[in-house]
C-alpha cells in the first residue's frame, strides 16, 4: 500500500489543477524557500483529515483557499484528492485503489468523499486507522515537530505510540462508553430522585386514598340513607293521600248539591226575567202610545197656530196692498235710468281694457329685454369672477409649489446628511464588531480549555460520587445486617436503659491471637449480657428484661490455676468496668488445641472447661459451640470498618476535586458572563448596525422619493404657468343695462273702478227688476178668498186639538199603569237574582274549596311523583319495593339524624382528593415501572463498566506491546545514530500504563548529560528522529512524509539519517521535503516546486536516471512528461 497520486486545485499556492503521481521508494520534494513545497505536505495532511488551521500554518480553515495575487483573482473553493494503492488489501475494503477527497468553500461548507461518495470525517479516520496512520497523522512529520517531540510533556509523548498502535479507536470506544455511562449515571440519579420523590408522594397519597376510601364509604352510607329517606317521605305522602281522600269525596258531594240548587234558582231567575221583560215591553208600548198621542196633540197645536198666523198674515197683506198703489211707476223709471247708466259704464270699461292690454304688452316686452341684458351681464360677471378665482388659485398653487420645493430641497439635504452619518456610523460599528470578535477569541479559547477540564473533573467527581454512593449503600446495608445480627433481648434492653446500663458484654471485651470464637464459646449466652455497675440497677430493670441477661460488673472468686495450661483469660482484653465480670465468667476456662484434647483434659480436670480454636467448649456437664451468627456479625463489622475507611478515602479524594470543579465552574461562569457581555455588545452593535443600515436604506429610498417629487413639482409648476397665461387673457366688456319700464298702474286702477261701478249697477238693476215683478204679482180678490179659507182652517185645527188632548190623557194613564207593573216585575227579578247570587257565591265557595283541595291533591300527587322519580332515577330503586323495605324505626326524623351524622363525618374529612385512589394506582404503577427501569439502568451500567474494563485491558495489552517494541527499536536505532551511545524510553508510572508518560533518556557517545535540552541541535534532532523512527519500526505504516527534518544535521549525522531512511524505504513509501543535496541523491524521484510570476506554484518531476519532465500547464513548454512517474500541474491560488 502506498500513495498513488495527489490532485490539488485551489489549495494555497496551487491555484490551477495539479496532479502528482507517486511511486514506491523515496520521493524528494525540492525547491527554493517560499515556492510552495510545504503546501504539498499540508495538502496531504488536510485531505487525510487534519482539523487544526494552525497545523496547516493558517489562522482559519478558509485560509487554505487560494487568496489571489495582483494578476490572479481569488478562488471560491479548494479541493484535494488523494489516491491510495490498496492492491495489498491492507485496508479492508473491496477496492484496489481508494480515492479520498476533501473540498471546502469560502462560505464555510466542506465535505469529504471516499470513492466519490460523500462521507463523514469519522469515516475517513476509521478507514485510515486500519493502516496504522492514526488519527493524529503521526507519520506526517512537519517543520518544527522534532523539537515538539523533545519539549512535549511525557503524557503528550505517549500519544505518538498510542496513535501508531491504534489505541485511539479503543479510547474513542471507551469515551463513548464513558459518555453512555455518564448518561446512565444521570439517568440513575434522576431515577433515584424520581423514585425518592415518588416514595415521598406515595405516603401522603396513601393517606389521601384512605381518606377517599372512607369518603366513598360514607358517601355510600349517605346515598343509602338518602334513598331510605326518600322512601320514607314517599311512604308519608302516600299515607297523607289516603287520609285526604274522604274529605275530597265529601267536598265533591256538597259541590254537586250546590250546583243543583243554583240550577233551580237559575230557572226562577229566568222566569222573573221573562216577566220583567214582558212588563217592560208593555211599558214601552204604553210610552210609545203616549208619545204618539202627545205628538198628535203637539201637531194639532202647531196646525192651529199656523192657521192663526196665516189668517193674520193674509189680513196684513190685504192692508199693505192698499197702501202701495203708486210704487210700480217709480220702480219702472228708476229701472230705465239704471239700464242707460250701465250701458255707458260698459262702453267706457271696454275702451279702458283695450288701452290697458296695449300698455301691458309694451311693459312686458321692455321687461323681457331688460332681464335678458341682466342675465348676460351676470353671466359675464360670473365668468370674470371665476377667472379671477382661477388666477388666484393658480398663483397660490405656484406659491405652494415653490414652498414645497424649498421644503423638499431642505428635507433632501437633511436626508443626504443622514445617509452620510449612517454610513459613517455603520463603518464604526463594523470596526467595533471586529474588535469585539477579536477580544472574544482568547476568552473562547480559555473557556474551551476550562470546559474540557470541567468535563474531566465532572467525570472524576461523578466517578468518586458513585464510589461514595456505592460505599454508603454498602455501609447502610452492612449496618442493617449488623443490627439484624446483633439485635438481642440485651441490645433492646440496653437501648431502653442506656442511662443506667454500661453496655453489652460482647462490645466490652476483645480476644487476641484470633481467639474470637473461643471467647464467644466460653462466654456463651453471657456474650449478649447487659452489664450494670451494681445489683440495685440490675434488679430495677429486671422486670423489663424480656429474656435478657443482666450481669453485675463486680469481681468473683479467684480462679484456680492448672499448671501447664494456658488460660483463656490471658488472651482477653476487657474494659475496666467489665474486667471483674469477665474474670468471673472465664476463671475456669483454658485453651485446648483440638476437641479430643479438650475432652481428655476435661476428664483429668472435671472442674475446668476447655475451649478449642474452632469455638467448641467442653465443660462440666456441657459442650457448647460459638454461634455462627456471631462470626457473621464479626465479619460484617470488619467489612463495615473497611467500607467506612474506603468511604473516608473517597470523601478525602472527592473534596479537592469538588473544590477545583467549583473553581472551574465559577471561572467558567465568569468567562460566560464576559462572553455573554461581549456577545451582548456584539449583538447590540450588530442590531444597531442593522438599524443603521435599515435607516440608511430608508433614507436612500426617501431621497429617491423626494427627488421624484421635486421633478413632479417642476412639471406641475410648468403646467400651472401655462394655465395662468391662458386664463389671464383680456375679456369683452359688459353690455349697457336699459332703463327699467314703468307698469300701467293708472289704467289698472281705472279699469278696476269701472268694473266695480258696472257690478254695482248690475246689482241695482236686479233689485229693481225683482221689486217690479213683486208689485205686478199681487191680486186683492184672491187675498180675500184666501183669508176666508184660512178662517175655516183655523176652526178645524181647533177641533182636532181638543181631540188630541183627550187621547193624550188616556195614553198617560195607561203608561202609569204599565210602569207600576214593570216596577213590580223588576223587584221580583231582583229578589230572584239576589237569591241566585247567594247560591252562586256558595257554589263558588265550594268550588274554591274544591279547587284548593284539588290543588293540594295535585301538589301531593306531584310530590309523590317526584319522590317516585327520585327513587327510580336518583337512586335506581323501585318505589314500591323501597317503601316496602322500610321498617317501623325508619322515620323521617331518625333517618335525617343518621344522614346528618354521616354528613358531619364527611365534613370532618375536610377536602378530599376523590382521584387519590386512581392517582395512587397510577403512581404505584409508575413507581414499579421506574423501579424496573432502575434495575435495567443498573444492569446496563454494570455491563458498561465491564465493557470499559475489557477496553482498558485491551488498551493496556496493546500499549504495553507497542511500548516494548518501540523501546527496543529506540535502543537499536539510537545505537545506530549514535555509535557508542545509549538511549532508552522510560515510563513515568509503570503501575498505570494507560496514564503514564514517556521520558526519553539519551547519552550520545561518551557524553554524560542528564537533560536532553543540554544536547546540541543536531543531537536533539537525531534523538527526536530516533524516537519517531522507533515508533515507525515498531508499528509500521505504508508511507511516511517528512518536511525538512534534517537541516540541523551535519554531514556525518545526515549520512546516518539517510541510511535509516533507505532502510525504511525498502518496506514503505517515503516522501521528504528537503534542501539537502545528499538527501536528493538518495531519492528515487525528485519533484521540483517553483513559484511563477502570477503567485502560483508549479511542479516538475524527474527520476534520478532520466531528464526532467515539466508538469503540463506550468509555464514550461519544452518539458516532457515521464511515463514512469507522470505529473501534471496547473497553477493554484494560495491564501
Amino acid at each position: 500500500m502506498f500513495l498513488r497520486s495527489l490532485t490539488i486545485r485551489g489549495f494555497k499556492s496551487f491555484a490551477d489543477k495539479t496532479v502528482l503521481e507517486f511511486g514506491p521508494g523515496i520521493s524528494a520534494i525540492v525547491g527554493p524557500n517560499g515556492s510552495g513545497k510545504s503546501n504539498l505536505v499540508d495538502a496531504i495532511s488536510w485531505v487525510l483529515g487534519e482539523q487544526g488551521p494552525r497545523a496547516l500554518r493558517g489562522g482559519q480553515m478558509a485560509d487554505v483557499i487560494f487568496a489571489g495575487s495582483p494578476t490572479r483573482p481569488a478562488l471560491g473553493m479548494a479541493e484535494v484528492r488523494l489516491v491510495i494503492d490498496n492492491s495489498a488489501g491492507l485496508i479492508p475494503v473491496p477496492m484496489t485503489e481508494i480515492e479520498i477527497s476533501r473540498t471546502i468553500f469560502r462560505s464555510g461548507e466542506s465535505e469529504y468523499r471516499i470513492g466519490g461518495e460523500v462521507v463523514r470525517l469519522l469515516d475517513v479516520q476509521e478507514l485510515l486507522s486500519e493502516t496504522g496512520i492514526g488519527r493524529a497523522l503521526h507519520t506526517v512529520v512537519g517543520q518544527g515537530q522534532l523539537e515538539e517531540v523533545l519539549t512535549a510533556r511525557p503524557e503528550d509523548r505517549r500519544r505518538y505510540i498510542e496513535e501508531a498502535a491504534g489505541i485511539a479507536k479503543h479510547r474513542r470506544r471507551r469515551e463513548r462508553a464513558e459518555r453512555k455511562l455518564a448518561g446512565l449515571d444521570q439517568d440513575l440519579l434522576r431515577l433515584q430522585d424520581v423514585l425518592a420523590e415518588l416514595r415521598r408522594q406515595l405516603k401522603p397519597l396513601r393517606q389521601q386514598a384512605e381518606v377517599a376510601r372512607r369518603h366513598e364509604e360514607l358517601t355510600a352510607q349517605a346515598e343509602e340513607l338518602s334513598r331510605r329517606l326518600a322512601a320514607a317521605r314517599l311512604r308519608d305522602l302516600l299515607a297523607e293521600r289516603e287520609r285526604r281522600r274522604a274529605g275530597w269525596e265529601e267536598g265533591l258531594a256538597l259541590r254537586e248539591t250546590a250546583k243543583r240548587r243554583l240550577q233551580e234558582l237559575d230557572e226562577e231567575v229566568g222566569r222573573a226575567a221573562d216577566a220583567r221583560v214582558a212588563a217592560t215591553a208593555a211599558l214601552q208600548e204604553a210610552e210609545a202610545a203616549f208619545r204618539e198621542a202627545r205628538a198628535e196633540r203637539e201637531a194639532a197645536e202647531a196646525a192651529y197656530r199656523e192657521a192663526l198666523d196665516r189668517e193674520a198674515r193674509l189680513r196684513a197683506d190685504l192692508a199693505d196692498h192698499a197702501a202701495r198703489g203708486g210704487r210700480a211707476e217709480a220702480v219702472a223709471e228708476e229701472l230705465a235710468r239704471a239700464e242707460a247708466e250701465r250701458s255707458r259704464t260698459a262702453e267706457e270699461l271696454a275702451r279702458k281694457e283695450r288701452e290697458l292690454a296695449r300698455a301691458e304688452a309694451e311693459f312686458q316686452d321692455r321687461e323681457r329685454l331688460r332681464r335678458a341684458v341682466e342675465e348676460e351681464r351676470r353671466r359675464l360677471a360670473e365668468e370674470a369672477a371665476a377667472r379671477r378665482a382661477e388666477v388666484e388659485t393658480i398663483r397660490g398653487a405656484l406659491a405652494a409649489s415653490e414652498r414645497d420645493r424649498e421644503r423638499l430641497e431642505r428635507s433632501l439635504a437633511e436626508i443626504r446628511e443622514r445617509i452620510v452619518a449612517a454610513e459613517a456610523e455603520a463603518t464604526g460599528l463594523r470596526t467595533e464588531i471586529e474588535r469585539l470578535d477579536a477580544a472574544g477569541a482568547p476568552l473562547a479559547e480559555r473557556r474551551a480549555a476550562l470546559e474540557q477540564e470541567r468535563r474531566g473533573l465532572v467525570e472524576e467527581v461523578s466517578e468518586l460520587e458513585e464510589q461514595v454512593r456505592r460505599h454508603e449503600a454498602r455501609r447502610d446495608l452492612l449496618s442493617e445486617r449488623r443490627r439484624d445480627l446483633e439485635e438481642t433481648a440485651g441490645s433492646r434492653l440496653l437501648e431502653r436503659k442506656r442511662g443506667r446500663a454500661i453496655g453489652l458484654l460482647r462490645e466490652m471485651v476483645e480476644a487476641t491471637d484470633g481467639l474470637g470464637r473461643p471467647l464467644l464459646a466460653a462466654l456463651g449466652p453471657f456474650a449478649d449480657a447487659v452489664v450494670y455497675e451494681d445489683a440495685d440497677a440490675a434488679i430495677a430493670d429486671a422486670p423489663e428484661g424480656d429474656g435478657a441477661i443482666l450481669a453485675i460488673a463486680s469481681g468473683g472468686p479467684v480462679a484456680f490455676v492448672l499448671p501447664g495450661e494456658r488460660s483463656l483469660l490471658s488472651a482477653v482484653r476487657a474494659e475496666p468496668a467489665a474486667r471483674g465480670l469477665v474474670s468471673t465468667l472465664l476463671r475456669d476456662v483454658y485453651l485446648a488445641a483440638s476437641l479430643s484434647e479438650a475432652a481428655e483434659k476435661h476428664a483429668r480436670h472435671p472442674r475446668a472447661s476447655f475451649v478449642t480454636p474452632d469455638g467448641i467448649l467442653v465443660g462440666p456437664a456441657v459442650i457448647h459451640t460459638a454461634p455462627a451468627a456471631s462470626d457473621r456479625a464479626r465479619e460484617v463489622r470488619a467489612e463495615l470498618r473497611l467500607i467506612e475507611h474506603d468511604l473516608a478515602v473517597a470523601h478525602q479524594r472527592l473534596r479537592p476535586k469538588r473544590g477545583r470543579l467549583e473553581d472551574v465552574v465559577r471561572e467558567l461562569e465568569e468567562l460566560d458572563a464576559e462572553l455573554e457581555a461581549l456577545d451582548a455588545e456584539i449583538a447590540a452593535a450588530a442590531e444597531r448596525l442593522a438599524v443603521v443600515e435599515r435607516e440608511a436604506a430608508g433614507a436612500r429610498r426617501e431621497a429617491e422619493v423626494l427627488e421624484e417629487r421635486l421633478a413632479g413639482l417642476d412639471d406641475a409648476a410648468r403646467g400651472w404657468r401655462e394655465r395662468l397665461a391662458a386664463v389671464d387673457a383680456p375679456r369683452p366688456e359688459l353690455p349697457e343695462l336699459p332703463r327699467p319700464a314703468e307698469p300701467p298702474v293708472r289704467l289698472r286702477v281705472e279699469v278696476e273702478a269701472l268694473r266695480r261701478d258696472l257690478a254695482a249697477t248690475d246689482e241695482r238693476l236686479a233689485r229693481l227688476r225683482a221689486e217690479r215683478e213683486a208689485l205686478a204679482a199681487v191680486d186683492p180678490e184672491a187675498l180675500r178668498a184666501e183669508l176666508a179659507r184660512a178662517g175655516r182652517d183655523r176652526e178645524a185645527a181647533e177641533a182636532a186639538l181638543r181631540e188630541a188632548g183627550e187621547r193624550a190623557s188616556e195614553a198617560a194613564a195607561a203608561r202609569d199603569r204599565a210602569a207600576e207593573a214593570e216596577r213590580r216585575a223588576t223587584e221580583a227579578e231582583a229578589d230572584a237574582n239576589r237569591r241566585w247570587r247567594e247560591a252562586s257565591a256558595e257554589l263558588e265557595r265550594l268550588r274554591d274549596a274544591y279547587e284548593e283541595e284539588d290543588r293540594a291533591r295535585g301538589d301531593l300527587e306531584r310530590r309523590i311523583r317526584e319522590a317516585e322519580r327520585l327513587l327510580r332515577e336518583g337512586h335506581g330503586a323501585d318505589p314500591a319495593e323501597a317503601v316496602a323495605a322500610l321498617g317501623e324505626a325508619d322515620t323521617i326524623q331518625a333517618l335525617e339524624r343518621q344522614a346528618e351524622l354521616v354528613q358531619r363525618r364527611l365534613a370532618l374529612l375536610g377536602r378530599v382528593n376523590l382521584l387519590a385512589t386512581g392517582e395512587l394506582e397510577t403512581l404505584e404503577e409508575r413507581h414499579d415501572f421506574l423501579q424496573r427501569e432502575l434495575e435495567d439502568v443498573r444492569k446496563a451500567r454494570r455491563d458498561l463498566l465491564e465493557v470499559i474494563r475489557r477496553i482498558d485491558e485491551e488498551m493496556t495489552r496493546t500499549f504495553e506491546a507497542a511500548y516494548r517494541d518501540a523501546a527496543a527499536e529506540f535502543e537499536r536505532i539510537f545505537a545506530q545514530l549514535f555509535p557508542g551511545g545509549e538511549g532508552r524510553l522510560v515510563l513515568t508510572d509503570p503501575a498505570r500504563p494507560l496514564e503514564a508518560g514517556i521520558e526519553i533518556e539519551a547519552r550520545p557517545g561518551r557524553k554524560r548529560v542528564r537533560r536532553i535540552s543540554l544536547l546540541s541541535g543536531g543531537e536533539r534532532a537525531l534523538v527526536a528522529l530516533a524516537f519517531l523512527f522507533a515508533i515507525f519500526r515498531a508499528r509500521p505504516s505504508p508511507f511516511y512524509l517528512m518536511d525538512e527534518v534534517e537541516p540541523a544535521l551535519d554531514d556525518v549525522n545526515l549520512v546516518r539519517f539517510l541510511d535509516l531512511v533507505r532502510a525504511f524505504a525498502a518496506d514503505a513509501q517515503v516522501l521528504i521535503v528537503t534542501h539537502q543535496k545528499r538527501t536528493m541523491e538518495v531519492a528515487d524521484v525528485l519533484y521540483g516546486v517553483s513559484m511563477n510570476r502570477d503567485g502560483t506554484s508549479t511542479v516538475v518531476c524527474q527520476r534520478i536516471d532520466q531528464p526532467p519532465a515539466a508538469a503540463t500547464g506550468a509555464g514550461h513548454p519544452g518539458a516532457q512528461r515521464l511515463p514512469e512517474v507522470p505529473t501534471t500541474s496547473t497553477a493554484t491560488p494560495v491564501r
